[in-house]
């Protein structure tokens, strides 16, 4: 589980590093107040941006502690504990360390105010409209070479299906080509934007900007898909574990290249504009910023962009008075709210209905029935049978336990290597030794496994 430690670690590393640009003055803005150049220097200011970023500091080892010590348990928790820890790590890189950024500006706002630090930000932008022609949108429409991201995630999904994956996992494939699809929609209606009086430069500029944004979302959702790809076929046996070393290290390679794609879109717009009157619009002032739960928000109605560049950086944030932004976060909330309640809710409702799992005995064998997993067990390679209402200290090897049902291979104190089967809210077990491995499987009602018990002792 090595990878995964590197993978949490490099997802707090991108977090912090991040978050520590806010500390940087850029293009006129410290922690997303304008303030004059000159102010940097000064005490009271140096004092917040040292306290920002001791407080930061402290926030990563946090959140870096408990991915380590989460991953070195990772196979005495629960999916249900392993989901909430996930959750916690999200909340502290997303909601926890914008705390400290909301302390530092308006720590910044009140000595701003204090000293009089008037910043002139009265800039007329203009709308070149010659750029807003068809030629924008039929330079960036050939999308083909996302086919293959597409067929390579409709083959994971074929896989899935054929030798019955978890139902778990269909729901981040699914969500996988959704993304997709929304971004490629995203991208093609994307504002044209006016950065300087020259209409020629001004296309070349939205056009680089389209096709940066092609270039990058293909790259991710490439490294991603063939990423779950050899997860997939690793997990059928297929593959080797090498493999997944290769498309990790692949996914580092993928993310930097991004990086530096825009970074050097940035670089090539600032060397184009320097040739024309540059005329690039800011409508963006201290009020128009506010620091929300999930990091900087950005109101402003009269602003006809829907996704804004954050002063400074090559991040970018949703302008919160567009509609648009109302709509991404209902729709955020529902694939949320839907993941959960496929992952939980739908186990949940079928156990208190008695149609979680269903034990019977066919032709000699053992049928173990359920919407999320499916078992047949020779009857003839039994060799000996237990049934007990308490399994002892054991461990997940692999699989999944949702603290509703239990489908993988486990490792128990008294049984050694076992494959389990169970409706977990139900303590009563039939353990079922047989040539090749042990069983652990139950009914989601425990007198009907006791039944089925009592049926199988008779077939010995």
């Amino acid at each position: 589980m090595w990878y995964l430690a590197l993978i949490l670690m490099f997802i707090n590393i991108v977090f912090y590093y991040s978050s520590k640009r806010d500390s940087k003055y850029k293009e006129g803005n410290l922690f997303l107040v304008t303030i004059p150049e000159y102010t940097i220097e000064s005490i009271e200011v140096q004092k917040i941006i040292i306290s920002y970023n001791r407080q930061l500091n402290i926030l990563l080892s946090i959140s870096f502690i408990i991915s380590i010590i989460s991953i070195l348990l990772f196979n005495l928790f629960s999916t249900l504990i392993t989901v909430f820890i996930f959750f916690v790590l999200i909340f502290i890189n997303t909601v926890i360390m914008q705390i400290p950024f909301k302390k530092a500006r308006e720590k910044l706002l009140k000595i701003k105010k204090q000293n009089s630090w008037l910043i002139l930000n009265d800039i007329k932008y203009k709308i070149d409209l010659k750029a807003s022609s068809p030629y924008i949108e039929q330079s960036t429409s050939k999308l083909k070479h996302f086919y293959c991201v597409i067929i390579i995630d409709i083959y994971i999904f074929l896989l899935m299906i054929k030798y019955k994956a978890d139902v778990i996992i269909y729901p981040f494939i699914i969500l996988q080509m959704i993304i997709l699809l929304t971004s490629l929609i995203f991208i093609k209606k994307l504002r044209i934007q006016t950065f300087c009086e020259n209409n020629k430069a001004n296309i070349m500029i939205n056009l680089n900007r389209k096709q940066v944004f092609y270039d990058c979302l293909f790259c991710l959702t490439l490294s991603d898909a063939l990423f779950n790809l050899v997860i997939q076929l690793y997990l059928l046996g297929k593959f080797k574990f090498i493999y997944i070393i290769f498309v990790t290290i692949l996914s580092f390679i993928t993310t930097i290249l991004t990086l530096y794609k825009i970074k050097d879109y940035h670089n090539k717009k600032t060397e184009l504009l320097s040739h024309y009157n540059e005329c690039s619009y800011s409508l963006s002032s201290d009020d128009c910023w506010k620091i929300g739960l999930m990091g900087p928000a950005y109101y402003n109605p009269y602003d006809p962009r829907t996704l804004v560049s954050m002063p400074g950086g090559m991040q970018l944030t949703f302008n919160t008075a567009k509609k648009s932004y109302r709509y991404f976060i209902i729709g955020f909330i529902s694939v949320i709210l839907c993941f959960l309640i496929w992952i939980f809710g739908y186990p949940y409702y079928l156990d208190i209905t008695n149609n979680i799992v269903d034990l019977s005995l066919q032709n000699n064998k053992i049928i173990v029935t359920s919407k999320f997993y499916n078992l047949d067990i020779d009857t003839a390679k039994i060799e000996r049978l237990e049934i007990t209402n308490n399994l002892g200290d054991g461990k997940r090897i692999n699989g999944t336990d949702t603290g509703i049902y239990t489908k993988g291979k486990y490792r128990f104190e008294k049984y050694g290597d076992c494959k389990v089967y169970l409706a977990s809210l139900h303590k009563c077990y039939i353990i079922i030794y047989t040539e090749d491995n042990i069983y652990i499987i139950n009914d989601d009602d425990i007198e009907d496994t006791k039944s089925f018990y009592q049926q199988l002792k008779t077939k010995q």
